[in-house]
């Protein structure tokens, strides 16, 4: 059995990504400092590797994964690359359930750690990879759930939140992206609970187009409760939509700035130069970029 507190390989290096600082132009043509936190250099590349540590250490706890496990959730992708990486390190079978868009480097990554990619058949959205896990249960199978487990939300109200007040205390407004509403409900629960006045923003997929990693909720994607409840607590200031021009137009930006990053971050760079403009700020803004270059098509 393993000890939650002395798991192998990449538990010890999740989080503590660093915020980077980048001069941009908002559309009221002001110039920002836009300080990037770079969850794209986690050790599977992503934001995702927060929440996929934190529900596997959950279930090691609770005495629900053990050895022998196969573990097994639905991804568009990171979530999917994270999981593989992690029950490797624990020697376990990984099954993640993806639509068939996945890009090929997130498969690749997938396989590379000996992970299977189990086509979701039942439908082209979020909740449909959800439902296709629920058919495959079995006591072979510690589901992981990332849509409704609790310990999503809490990996990023117990590190990603306190990480973006501590390296930069000012932050005025912190932007993130949404998929499952993990990462923006754990960062915005945090920053209430220490009574810090940030403004949080929460960036979703325009309709006409979808980007990786970015829900389009308006077009029918799934809401889970975590998305729900960012909005029932008052906790979100701003629920901008970003069409797939704007974000790959940003992220060519992004990328001529020296940063690594995917069009998730794109979108979450044009939300907050809008927003820049809204509230008359020129810098102390956060943006989550979820994931690395690489992980996604690029310009």
């Amino acid at each position: 059995m393993w000890h939650p507190d002395d798991l192998p390989g990449p538990f010890s290096a999740v989080g503590n990504t660093p915020l980077a600082p980048v001069m941009l132009r908002s559309p009221g043509g002001r110039r920002v400092r836009v300080h990037v936190k770079l969850d794209g250099l986690n050790p599977s590349g992503s934001v995702k590797d927060r929440a996929a540590a934190g529900m596997i250490r959950a279930k090691i706890v609770e005495g629900t994964l053990r050895p022998g496990h196969t573990l097994l959730d639905s991804s568009s992708g990171n979530m999917a690359s994270a999981l593989a990486m992690y029950g490797r390190a624990l020697g376990l079978d990984v099954h993640v359930v993806c639509n068939r868009n996945i890009t090929a480097d997130k498969r690749r990554m997938v396989e590379y750690f000996g992970g299977t990619v189990i086509p979701n058949d039942f439908g082209p959205h979020t909740y449909d990879g959800y439902r296709k896990c629920l058919s495959l249960l079995s006591e072979r199978y510690c589901f992981l759930d990332q849509l409704h487990n609790p310990q999503n939300p809490l990996a990023h109200q117990d590190l990603t939140g306190p990480e973006i007040m501590r390296d930069l205390p000012s932050a005025a407004l912190i932007v993130g992206s949404l998929g499952s509403g993990g990462t923006v409900l754990g960062v915005a629960r945090a920053v209430r609970l220490a009574g810090h006045p940030a403004v949080l923003a929460a960036v979703s997929s325009a309709p006409g187009g979808k980007l990786p990693g970015v829900g389009a909720f308006s077009e029918g994607e799934y809401r889970t409760p975590f998305i729900n409840s960012a909005e029932s607590e008052g906790l979100i200031g701003f629920w901008p939509e970003v069409a797939v021009p704007s974000a790959l137009d940003c992220q060519r930006t992004a990328v001529a700035a020296g940063l690594f990053c995917g069009p998730q971050t794109g979108a979450v760079l044009v939300a907050a130069l809008q927003i820049a403009d809204e509230l008359d700020l020129s810098d102390d803004i956060v943006v989550i970029s979820g994931d690395a270059g690489w992980k996604n098509w690029t310009p």
